[in-house]
């Protein structure tokens, strides 16, 4: 038995359940919070999103496509800001620049006043926004906590976003009828520096515990982080993963909002369907988080976990493909996000606690930016066709079922060069090794 596991089970009933040891309170504690404001701030606005795509459920495509050209245009200058700055400066950088945006668009929001292209740019805007800040939490979790700690301690600092994202629908309800979008955009901006400060506050923490040793610059290339997922088969199965999973996830985003455009009028009436939704799914993530993902992976081993969901996600598109309507087409993606946001989104994670520190910033950020919204376009035009080609969204369903059985051997093959690779770099998983390169 390993040294942090005797440390676990001798500890009280909170510390075994957490499965943390005593030294890790603190920094756990921070980082728990950090991302609870976060991903409260983000889901506040979400909801919006969701009225904003099922108002223009018809070029969803489109908006998809500028989301993806406007990735493009932010990589290189996050690789930049990686290269020349250090973690310290770039990362609140980074979130103070949004939420400067995001008071910009509540000045411009009126409901269903709003101007067409404002509500289109929100929606682009969002859909950067949300994968950019949520992409370096996890770059630095993955810095700051060794392989080991993240099969222990990633699902409760999930968690912490997850119930963040549970309490975040009810602000937005609660809002809406009084404040309307713009009341809710200023709150989410309240939760988002917050969360600002306590990036700030973990990483002097981390620091200290350094011996005040400054954190490096990391330096490279530009550009470094792209040529390295095409150089690396982890990196480009993990791509995989990515893309298989989008295949499906804006399928049933995109179905959603088709539906509900057709069956529920108004802005306000489709922002509280979607905030319901949302409360669902967070928390059944939170269950998953908090009681299920780290045991699964500590007990499965990680190519089994990942295996799961695509299995499971697999037997509800045949129940779409069989029998379709609004409540069950929500059911199915509520079942989607809740293993994404529960098993997949920590075990994504992990992943990248066994590279270096030019991995973890520059080619995770574009993993989870330009090559994930990539796949949302390629997903998204690929529904439109189908659509156009005369499918009902029950046939398309049917498609997919095959795409999971394709996603199912990537992440078993992803799973297995992981375990090499840790047990390449961490003989034991509480060693202090910083990664390889790969």
């Amino acid at each position: 038995m390993s040294t942090a596991a005797e440390a676990v089970r001798s500890g009280n009933f909170l510390e075994r359940l957490v499965q943390v040891e005593r030294g890790e309170w603190p920094r756990l504690t921070i980082a728990f919070l950090y991302f609870f404001f976060l991903l409260g701030g983000y889901f506040m606005l979400r909801p919006l999103r969701g009225a904003v795509a099922a108002s223009d459920s018809g070029n969803l495509h489109w908006l998809y496509t500028a989301t993806f050209l406007s990735m493009l245009a932010i990589v290189p200058i996050f690789g930049f800001l990686v290269s020349r700055f250090r973690r310290g400066q770039f990362i609140p950088a980074i979130y103070l620049f949004f939420i400067v945006q995001l008071v910009l668009f509540a000045m411009g929001f009126e409901g269903d006043a709003t101007p067409t292209w404002i509500q289109r740019s929100f929606y682009i805007w969002l859909s950067v926004f949300n994968l950019f800040v949520v992409s370096v939490f996890w770059s630095f979790m993955a810095d700051i906590f060794r392989p080991g700690q993240a099969q222990r301690l990633f699902g409760f600092i999930m968690a912490g976003g997850s119930i963040g994202a549970i309490i975040a629908p009810s602000v937005t309800k609660g809002v809406v009828p009084g404040y309307g979008a713009s009341g809710v955009m200023l709150t989410s901006a309240a939760s988002l520096l917050l969360a600002t400060c306590l990036a700030i506050f973990l990483g002097r923490y981390t620091r200290k515990e350094r011996e005040n040793r400054p954190t490096e610059v990391i330096g490279g290339s530009v550009w470094e982080g792209a040529i390295r997922v095409f150089r690396s088969e982890y990196l480009l199965y993990a791509c995989l993963l990515m893309l298989l999973h989008n295949l499906t996830s804006t399928f049933l985003f995109n179905g959603l909002a088709v539906l509900v455009s057709e069956q529920i009028s108004g802005f306000d009436e489709r922002t509280t369907f979607f905030s319901h939704l949302d409360q669902i799914v967070q928390v059944l993530a939170f269950l998953f988080q908090f009681f299920i993902t780290s045991r699964l992976v500590r007990y499965l081993g990680m190519s089994k976990s990942l295996v799961l969901i695509p299995t499971l996600l697999a037997g509800g598109f045949i129940i779409l493909g069989s029998s379709l309507g609004i409540v069950l087409f929500a059911a199915v993606q509520v079942a989607q996000r809740s293993l994404n946001y529960g098993v997949l989104g920590p075990t994504k994670e992990m992943l990248f606690t066994v590279v270096d520190r030019e991995t973890k910033y520059k080619s995770k950020n574009f993993i989870d930016t330009a090559v994930y919204r990539g796949s949302d376009v390629t997903a998204s035009w690929i529904f439109k066709g189908l659509l156009s080609a005369g499918l009902s969204i029950a046939q398309i369903a049917w498609i997919y079922v095959p795409i999971m059985i394709v996603w199912g051997f990537g992440a078993w093959k992803l799973g297995k060069i992981y375990t090499q690779m840790l047990s390449r770099s961490l003989p034991d998983l509480t060693g202090r090794s910083e990664g390889k390169p790969i």
